[in-house]
């Protein structure tokens, strides 16, 4: 089963240097959105996963884990 690696996601944004309220208008949402993604508070739809990935320069394989994985 697989979950998004929220660690990775909040890094890759900061990588970046884009605030929530940057994403949020590169992916047509609010920062509030973007904020509750990071905190697991918000499912996030692969659609939207993917324009996170664009926009972040990275895989989706980097955003994503798969339960049961170690490391």
């Amino acid at each position: 089963m697989e979950q998004i690696n929220l660690g990775w996601l909040r890094q890759a944004r900061r990588e970046k240097h884009l605030s929530l309220n940057d994403v949020g208008k590169a992916v047509g949402r609010g920062p509030t959105a973007v904020w509750r993604w990071e905190n697991g508070k918000s499912h996030i739809k692969m659609d939207m996963l993917l324009k996170l990935a664009h926009l972040y320069e990275v895989s989706i394989a980097d955003l994503i884990m798969v339960k049961g994985e170690h490391g």
